[in-house]
C-alpha cells in the first residue's frame, strides 16, 4: 500500500468557512504524497486565502495520473464530496456552471458542450463568455472558443471536454482584454477555481476563498497574476463561486460558501483523479 504522508497545520484551516478576519498568514504545506501536493497561501493584494493543489503528471512508475470528467447521476446533482466518495476519488474539483432546474423533476445539466472520453454526450448552444477546456489523453489542456463544435474538438485530439467560463493564461502569456472583459463578473470579486498546467503537463488548481470567507476574493487580473508567478503555460477559468470545492481523500479543503458557509453546493460535473 503506498504511503501517505499528510502533514496538517491546525493555522491553515483556522479561516476554512468561517468570517474572514485576519489579514496576515503564511504559506502552509497541508497535504502531500507521491502524486498531490495542496499549499495554503495568503495573497494581500485581494486580501484573501486560496489554495494550490499540484497533480505530477506520472507517478513514480511512470504512468500518467490521468485526469477524468464525469456527470452526477442524480437528478439534482451532487456536492463534490458526494461525488467522490461515489466513485472513489482521491481527488476531485467542481468543474462547469449548471443550468438552472425548472422542477424538480429537470436534471441538473451542465452548460454547453460536453466530451467524456471521446463521446459527446451533450452540445448546447455557446454563450460568447463561456470557452470550452479540452483534456487530450496524455491530459494536455486546451481552450476552445464558445463556437467550436464537438466535431472540431475530437479532431483536434481532445478526448474530454467540458464547458466553463474562460481562459486565462495561454502560451504562458495572459489574454488579451477583450476575452477578460466578456462579462463583468469577470473583474468582480468572487470565490475562483481555475485549472492551469505547466509545461512539464502538470496540472495546478488555484482554488481561492471569497464573500467573508477566507478572504474578500479575487479579480481575473489576481489569479492571472498569481498563476503567472507560478509560472504556469495555461490557465483556464472554471466554475467558482459557491460552487468553490477540493476534495482529496474524502476531506473538502476549500470552505463552504453558501447558506453563510454551511452548505456545499450540488453541481452538475466534475473533475477527478482515481487512486
Amino acid at each position: 500500500m503506498k504511503t501517505i504522508h499528510i502533514i496538517i497545520f491546525l493555522v491553515s484551516f483556522l479561516f476554512s468557512g468561517r468570517a474572514y478576519t485576519q489579514v496576515d498568514e503564511v504559506q502552509n504545506q497541508i497535504y502531500k504524497d507521491d502524486n498531490y501536493t495542496i499549499t495554503k497561501h495568503y495573497d494581500g493584494p485581494s486580501e484573501t486565502f486560496y489554495y494550490l493543489t499540484r497533480i505530477r503528471h506520472k507517478d513514480s512508475q511512470g504512468n500518467l495520473n490521468k485526469m477524468r470528467t464525469a456527470h452526477s447521476t442524480v437528478l439534482e446533482g451532487e456536492t463534490v464530496h458526494q461525488f467522490a466518495k461515489r466513485v472513489g476519488a482521491s481527488l476531485a474539483i467542481n468543474a462547469s456552471m449548471g443550468i438552472k432546474r425548472n422542477s424538480k423533476d429537470d436534471k441538473l445539466l451542465p452548460v454547453g458542450v460536453q466530451i467524456i472520453d471521446s463521446h459527446v454526450v451533450q452540445d448546447l448552444p455557446p454563450r460568447k463568455h463561456r470557452y470550452i477546456l479540452g483534456i487530450k489523453a496524455n491530459n494536455e489542456l486546451v481552450a476552445y472558443p464558445p463556437d467550436t463544435t464537438p466535431e472540431m474538438i475530437l479532431k483536434d485530439g481532445a478526448s474530454s471536454a467540458l464547458t466553463a467560463f474562460i481562459p486565462l493564461i495561454e502560451n504562458f502569456k495572459p489574454v488579451d482584454d477583450g476575452v477578460l472583459s466578456l462579462t463583468p463578473a469577470f473583474q468582480a470579486v468572487h470565490p475562483r477555481q481555475i485549472i492551469a498546467q505547466m509545461e512539464n503537463l502538470d496540472i495546478v488548481f488555484l482554488s481561492c476563498g471569497g464573500r467573508g470567507f477566507d478572504g474578500k476574493g479575487m479579480t481575473s487580473m489576481d489569479v492571472i497574476r498569481i498563476l503567472k508567478n507560478e509560472g504556469v503555460k495555461f490557465a483556464f477559468m472554471l466554475d467558482g463561486g459557491g460552487s468553490t470545492s477540493v476534495v482529496i481523500n474524502g476531506t473538502l479543503i476549500t470552505p463552504k460558501i453558501d447558506k453563510q458557509g454551511t452548505r456545499e453546493r450540488l453541481r452538475p460535473n466534475f473533475l477527478y483523479f482515481l487512486p
